[in-house]
């Protein structure tokens, strides 16, 4: 059975001191999901007894019922609906740990097994212990992972999920909001971060958040929901009310990972022995603190001497508006060794970093495309995309640039990687754009703290074209569809340097390198 449906229960939040209502309320919620006869019942992250707990004393102090009692009430749930039930519970293991967990139960109530929050978020880790495994369950209907909340921001979580074999991803989530306007209520992840998690694992993912206000001052966004591996939502909740969100899943949809690039040893290195470490605790020169960027987003030129003129055109323009480096879209001219000469002279009389695409004949004269990267006429290095071994990252004008070449981007390692080496800035180069590629260069930003230029052609009026992203994923200016023209942005290199996503939530201190062998294949 390929087809399944998906209930996902989304809550009112309650505070830790209504937690029997909280209890109460759940399981009236999962009764009213299971008249929908699903196959797998998905809970919010920390259903039982709350998610903000105050203290660590505090949780200890409550008069809360035993992990074990809850676990058979819902247990007895999953046998009279005769579902899988995924459970987001704060718990204490055998261990004495107190750990942010969801348990896995199966249709006859038994205990499949716990996931433990892994990439603890803010406050989480004042009470919580991270989690160290990976689990993968093997359901007669196809392969199921589990995830909690902001272990959707480390991508390496969702991927060596899906390396796993998982097709369908069950998030518990508390999905937090600062928008008071309840239509306007939403998060980054639900934008996307967590599409982007689908459309390059093509897993589906399944989400189940909360509503409403916890401690006077958590406020949650709602919006549960489930997203195909194409990254659409085939079904997507209110921000401010309960209620249950259905879909069908067809899991032979999950067909695994759109990209597997070699392996990079840099993603299961200690964390002291990565060179972002070090640029971490570099100062930046306060003359440095801005880079000028221009992009020249380009049509095709058959002519190779057109081609050189329109770039000299635009990019003098550019220049004057300040620019220190150029970066150039769309599709490269027909070129040979006259066409490099011409480019060197260019890059030799501007005061300015170069990034263009370049057509480099092969053994077959069929070419093959290359980003090459200048400065003052001299070649600072080439990139030929992931398969050929090529060093991703390269310094330029005192910024330290990550290259991607079309369909890089869709794997999170690569601009992962390019980041662990210091990358401050990705260019990522694509034949076309399309509305994913937004989706996913908004993630890679805003998941590695850096900047990311997507350089692509003007493509069709009423498309999408170009675009820049900030750190935190937002756009910074977008090219006009079916215009060739010039973007100029200034990039504020100390966004760069920020990298906690919220405090104790550090894109890279936070990592969790010895998790991840499975990357390495």
């Amino acid at each position: 059975m390929a087809r399944i449906s998906v209930a996902c229960v989304q809550l009112e939040a309650r505070d830790l001191g209504q937690a029997e209502e909280a209890l109460g309320r759940a399981l009236e919620r999962v009764d009213e999901a299971g008249r929908y006869r699903p196959e797998i019942i998905l809970l919010p992250e920390c259903t039982y007894p709350a998610y903000y707990l105050h203290a660590r004393e505090a949780y200890h102090r409550s008069r809360l019922r035993s992990t074990e009692e809850i676990l058979r009430r819902f247990g007895e749930k999953a046998r009279q609906h005769r579902a899988y039930i995924a459970l987001g519970l704060a718990r204490l293991a055998p261990s004495g740990r107190l750990c942010n967990s969801i348990a896995f139960l199966n249709p006859e109530g038994e205990i499949l097994g716990f996931y433990d929050k892994i990439f603890l978020w803010h406050f989480d880790g004042e009470w919580f212990e991270p989690g160290s495994a990976l689990p993968i369950f093997d359901l007669p209907f196809g392969r199921v992972g589990l995830m909690i909340c902001a272990d959707g921001r480390m991508p390496e979580i969702a991927r060596a999920l899906a390396l796993q074999g998982a097709q369908l991803i069950l998030d518990a989530t508390a999905l937090v909001t600062s928008i008071g306007t309840p239509e306007a209520r939403t998060n980054p992840q639900v934008l996307y971060m967590l599409p982007a998690r689908a459309m390059e694992n093509r897993v589906w993912i399944a989400v189940a958040n909360k509503v409403g206000m916890e401690a006077d001052s958590v406020l949650y966004c709602g919006r549960s929901g489930v997203i195909a591996p194409d990254g659409q939502y085939r079904a997507m909740g209110s921000p401010d009310r309960e209620e249950i969100v259905l879909a069908e899943v067809d899991l032979e949809m999950a067909s695994g990972p759109r990209i597997r690039p070699a392996s990079d040893p840099l993603l299961t290195a200690p964390i002291e022995d990565l060179p972002v470490v070090q640029k971490l605790q570099e100062l930046i020169p306060p003359n440095d603190l801005y880079v000028r960027m221009g992009l020249l987003q380009l049509r095709p030129y058959p002519v190779a001497a057109e081609w050189i003129q329109r770039i000299a055109t635009l990019g003098e323009i550019l220049i004057r508006q300040g620019a220190s480096i150029l970066v150039v879209s769309g599709p490269p001219s027909p070129s040979d060794p006259s066409t490099l000469h011409a480019l060197e002279a260019l890059s030799a009389r501007w005061p300015c970093g170069l990034v263009v695409p370049f057509l480099e004949e092969g053994e077959n004269r069929s070419g093959r495309l290359a980003l090459y990267l200048l400065d003052r006429g001299r070649w600072i290095g080439r990139y030929r995309g992931s398969e050929q071994g090529d060093s991703p990252v390269y310094s330029l004008r005192g910024w330290t640039v990550g290259v991607l070449l079309d369909s890089d981007g869709w794997a999170p390692e690569i601009a992962r990687g390019a980041m662990l080496r210091g990358a401050e800035l990705l260019v990522w180069w694509v034949s076309a754009a399309e509305p994913p590629l937004y989706v996913l260069a908004r993630t890679r930003a805003d998941e590695n703290r850096v900047f990311v230029a997507l350089a692509a052609p003007p493509g069709e009026a009423g498309g999408v074209a170009s675009a820049v992203f900030d750190p935190l994923g937002q756009p910074l200016a977008t090219g006009v569809p079916g215009v060739e023209h010039g973007l100029f942005v200034s990039l504020f290199r100390p966004l760069t340097r920020h990298k906690e996503m919220a405090p104790g939530s550090h894109v890279v201190f936070s990592r969790r390198p010895e998790i991840f062998q499975g990357l390495l294949g």
